[in-house]
């Protein structure tokens, strides 16, 4: 599973919440962003394809405090 995030004053996230909806995902929604899991395979390519530009891929070998 890949961890994404949208944040909330993005204006496609209504979108987004749509697609994290019709494929079921499992998600936490926060007062600054929406963070949700998506499998490998074509429901990752979508999302990718349909929304890279918004959708930002945590990566989980990084310290978001530190930056490392």
């Amino acid at each position: 599973m890949r961890h994404y995030y949208i944040l909330t004053q993005d204006p496609r996230r209504s979108e987004v919440f749509n697609f994290i909806d019709y494929h079921k995902l499992r998600f936490e929604a926060h007062p600054n962003r929406t963070r949700f899991w998506v499998p490998e395979g074509s429901v990752l390519t979508e999302l990718v394809i349909r929304f890279g530009d918004c959708c930002h891929y945590v990566d989980d070998a990084v310290d978001l405090t530190t930056g490392m």
